[in-house]
């Protein structure tokens, strides 16, 4: 009982005795804003004192910029660079944001496919159409989770489609399945066995009528946004012109004819008769 009058007694010393409680508190209530606006005032003086130095140095008059013509020339040098790559647009302003509403417009489906339209990864891309029926690639993908393996393909399909490849739509190919029958336990259930298996889904993708460049660009990028946990087969097709079998045997039997060891002897002699006569020649000269 002591301890607790004596905590009572140090709680009441920070009170001043003149002071009643309630007056106590209203004047500090009382000071509180006025300390509070006294900081903001101090806060305030200096940026007031640095806006009457900047009102006072001499400010510098405005003057409108000359029309120069380096933007119309930057303009024909980047329509002359992709001109002359062959291409149709300037890539420097892809992708393009414009509302494509096919009820008030036609557009081309190169239109189409540089414009951000959202929500068009979704669904199916565009498959375009064979020219000459020239199989170009064949892509196999592997997997043992279903859902990773259609998501995949579903992004080949589209960057495919974004390089302007035909392909044919995503082939479910059979499921291989491979059973292990093994014992459940060598001591007290070693009678009894446990089947494991283990399910291989696959899928297939043909390209056809493209550019060997294009193709292998295709290849590179799958490749480097692989999808982990699903595997990927390419067998690619490249043509050449007709002849070219003969135009390297030609090339072979030209490059054979020149025996070294043969000429040898004779280039020995050539370079022998050179150096006796410019021996010969240097004590005329003398």
């Amino acid at each position: 009982m002591l301890r607790l009058a004596s905590v009572a007694r140090s709680t009441r010393r920070y009170i001043p005795a003149a002071v009643p409680r309630s007056r106590w508190e209203s004047t500090v209530a009382k000071s509180a804003p006025v300390k509070a606006a006294v900081k903001e005032e101090t806060r305030a003086e200096p940026s007031t004192a640095v806006s009457a130095t900047e009102s006072s140095l001499p400010q510098k008059t405005k003057t409108k910029a000359k029309a120069s013509s380096t933007p119309a020339l930057a303009e024909t040098q980047t329509v002359a660079e992709y001109k002359a790559l062959g291409l149709r647009h300037d890539p420097a302003r892809f992708p393009l944001t414009e509302d494509l509403d096919p009820t008030k417009q036609d557009f081309s489906e190169a239109r189409y496919a540089a414009t951000v339209v959202h929500g068009r990864s979704v669904h199916e891309p565009f498959f375009h159409p064979r020219t000459h029926d020239i199989p170009v690639a064949n892509v196999h993908f592997r997997s043992h989770h279903v859902k990773l393996l259609n998501l995949f393909t579903h992004f080949a399909t589209h960057a495919a489609s974004s390089l302007g490849i035909p392909t044919s739509k995503v082939v479910p190919l059979p499921t291989q399945r491979t059973l292990w029958t093994v014992l459940r336990s060598p001591f007290a259930h070693k009678k009894s066995q446990e089947n494991f298996d283990r399910k291989v889904h696959k899928r297939a993708i043909k390209a056809w009528d493209a550019d060997p460049e294009v193709v292998q660009r295709w290849i590179t990028y799958l490749r480097a946004h692989a999808m982990p946990g699903v595997g990927m087969r390419v067998t690619t097709w490249e043509r050449l012109p007709l002849g070219v079998g003969s135009a390297k045997l030609t090339a072979v039997r030209d490059d054979s004819a020149e025996n070294t060891s043969a000429s040898a002897p004779q280039k020995i002699r050539q370079l022998g008769k050179q150096i006796i006569e410019k021996e010969t020649a240097a004590p005329s000269r003398a």
